[in-house]
Parts: structure tokens; sequence; C-alpha cells
């Protein structure tokens, strides 16, 4: 009897964790017990016999156990119970093998069989003994090594607005990587003058000027980080040095000698032209085996920003 106690212990006993993830049917079935409603609690935990679910199993054993009047009509689900037990054994899964004890001894679902009986009391004693072997053994094992991801090579062309030339490398791992991007719009000019809208500020002679054309400089160059989120999707965040020059083209005349062009000259418009601390971050989409596109935005100072996009391949 004291055996009985314990494997009917063995059975109920995982029951409080299965129930935090109960299927409907169990639920459903858990509903009819608690109505004392046999039959109905009957039906839906059949329902998971035929996926081997060990939760069901267990309700109804217990509902056998419990109702000996009860016992006739569930013979032959018994019996399926007993052939998922079968299987589970089969695969070593030692709270099948405890419950499938049970059945041997007691007869449910199968003829009483002593002999089977003590076959899986063995065998649940070898899986016993083996899983407290276990932790030694694999101390005594070394330690498998992991190989180290290999890191794959970025280079892509990059786009803004205000730079139209930009190109980016970069390394890129598992999890994190790393890059270099330069931009430009190759267009390159000095200025030793200042000016805005009121004029040119450091200049004088005896004649005036005019303003007839503008021009951009820009270059600017970053580096940073990357950290890949899914197989396809990754992201950048970088910081470097970038400038932005506006520069304006004024004609200079003479007064003195009928209104003639004495001079030319480039000056840089402070108020639309940034340098300093250049920061940028995109988004990175792998669309195949070995090509990506990136969009994002950059910006100098926080006070100019411009549009990234680009295209690239990786090896």
């Amino acid at each position: 009897m004291s055996r009985f106690l314990l494997l009917l212990f063995l059975i109920i006993g995982p029951l409080n964790l299965s129930a935090q993830r109960l299927t409907e049917y169990n639920e459903k079935g858990n509903e009819a017990l608690s109505r004392n409603d046999l039959a109905d609690a009957k039906m839906w935990f059949e329902e998971g016999v035929s996926f081997c679910d060990s939760y069901s199993i267990d309700k109804l054993t217990t509902i056998w156990i419990e109702n000996e009047q009860f016992r006739i009509p569930m013979r032959s689900l018994m019996t399926k119970c007993l052939n998922c037990l079968n299987i589970k054994a089969t695969e070593n899964d030692t709270a099948s093998i405890a419950r499938l004890i049970l059945y041997y001894e007691h007869g449910i679902g199968t003829p009483e069989s002593p002999e089977l009986a003590n076959y899986w009391e063995e065998q649940l004693s070898k899986l016993s003994k083996l899983e407290e072997q276990l932790p030694a053994l694999e101390k005594r094992l070394p330690s498998p090594k992991e190989k180290p991801t290999p890191l794959n090579l970025i280079i892509g062309y990059n786009f803004t607005p205000s730079a139209p030339y930009g190109i980016t490398f970069g390394l890129l791992g598992k999890r994190w990587g790393g890059y270099l991007r330069l931009k430009s719009n190759m267009i390159f000019g000095e200025t030793i003058f200042d000016c805005n809208e009121y004029g040119i500020t450091n200049y004088s002679n005896d004649g005036y000027y005019k303003f007839d054309r503008e021009r951009v400089s820009r270059f600017g160059v970053t580096g940073g980080v990357i950290v890949k989120f899914l197989p396809w999707l990754s992201a950048s965040v970088g910081v470097g040095y970038g400038e932005r020059k506006l520069q304006w083209h004024a004609t200079t005349y003479s007064y003195s000698n009928n209104n003639n062009i004495t001079a030319e000259l480039w000056c840089e418009n402070l108020s639309g032209s940034y340098k300093g601390i250049e920061t940028d971050t995109d988004a990175i989409v792998k669309v195949s085996k070995n090509l990506f596109f990136n969009v994002g935005c950059s910006s100098i100072n926080l006070e100019f920003a411009d549009l990234n996009a680009g295209i690239g391949l990786i090896f």
C-alpha cells in the first residue's frame, strides 16, 4: 500500500506545474471535475490522450483510482493511456515510467503484471543512478570549444543630399560590429573672407561688390558600432567630424574706373555654415545573402540635419 501511495504521489505531484500552461481541453476537464461531472471530464481529458498529454493521463488515472464504479466504461480509454506511457517510457521519461509501474501493479488498462512492474522499476532505478552520475561525468569531459564567429566585411555606397559621394567600410560579427564612413560633395575651396546677409565683414576697398552665386562645400567622417538585432536587421550609431561651408561669390567694382570689375572673391557665409561633431544613425536591412540597404539621418552639432541612404555588399 505504501508503494501505491508513493507512486500516486509521483502522478499527482507534478500537476501543479502542469496546470500553469493548460490546454483548452484540460481546462474544460477541470471545470467538469469541479462540478463532479465525471462523464464530461472524461470526455475532455480523452481528447488530451489522443496527443499523449501527460496532464490528461494523470487526471484520468486519478478518476479511475478514486471512482471504482466508473472503471468499467474507462477500460478502453485507460488502455490508450497505457500505450502513451509505454511510448514515453521507451524514451526514458522517468515520470512516465513511474506511472507505468502503477498501471502494471494495479491492472490499470491492462491485467496486473508484477513482472513488468519490476522490469520498469529496474529501468527507473538505472536512470536515476545515471542522472546522479551525469554531473561528475560532465566535469571529466572536456568542454567543447565554440567556433569563433567569422567577421563579415561590409562595403557600401552612402548618399546624402548634401554629400552624394560617400563610402562605408565595416566589419560585422554574430551580434556586434563597427564601421567607418567618409562623405563629401567633392567641392573644395578655401576662403579668407567672412560674410552674411549684410555683406562681407572683413573686406574693404574703394569700390563696391555684388554677390552673384554660391556653392556649398561638404565633408564628413564618422565611425561607430553596429548592433545586429535579427539576421536581417541591424542598426548603426556613429560619431565623428563634419563640416558644411556655405560660400558666396562676390564681384567687386570700382567707382573711379567706370564701374569696371576689379576683383572676384569667395567668402564664407557664417550663418549658413556648420562645423564640429557629426553624428549619424542608420537601420541596415539585409535583403539577400550579400546585399543590404541602409537608411537613416546625420547631424552636425545637432544644428544641421541630413538624410542618409545607401546600398552595399556583405562578404
